[in-house]
């Protein structure tokens, strides 16, 4: 892949990121997991989701940004391939608290369908993926969300 193909972060320092340095593939669904405090929301929506809005807020006029929200420059050497992005953050998107992005966006059919045809292992029909066929369900917490603990025995 090409440099322009990742979007390059060098000398992340945000929030509790110490000198963190990233290649992210564009045009892939890329997905950031850790425990509590381990910086996934510093990298996404302080350093790039908030340079990604400053840079596309510069190019509107004086009296348009003047009424737009500010993004504070992230704490990070350097940025390079950044392209405009749509930011979905982490609160409520409507009345439900079972509200997602693809209930909201309608997007959610295409999603079952995609997520029956290319899923590994086979799980079922796009109904599956359905929020009310009990086929799809969670067998352990009946789809309602519990999670269970993982005890480890440690010698």
């Amino acid at each position: 892949m090409s440099s322009q193909e990742h979007i390059i972060i060098r000398g992340l320092r945000q929030n509790n990121l110490k000198n963190v340095s990233l290649d992210i593939p564009k045009g892939k669904i890329v997905v950031f997991t850790g425990v509590s405090g381990s910086g996934k929301s510093s990298i996404v929506f302080d350093t790039i989701a908030a340079e990604s809005q400053r840079q596309m807020n510069e190019t509107y006029t004086a009296f348009m940004r003047g009424r737009l929200p500010k993004y504070e420059k992230p704490k990070v050497e350097r940025i390079d391939n950044l392209s405009a992005s749509v930011i979905v953050d982490q609160s409520r998107l409507g009345g439900n608290a079972r509200s997602t992005v693809g209930t909201i966006s309608d997007m959610y059919a295409a999603l079952r369908l995609l997520y029956s045809r290319i899923g590994t292992p086979y799980a079922g029909t796009a109904s599956y993926f359905s929020f009310n066929d009990p086929n799809g369900m969670c067998k352990t917490c009946s789809g309602i969300g519990k999670f269970w603990t993982w005890t480890l025995n440690v010698p």
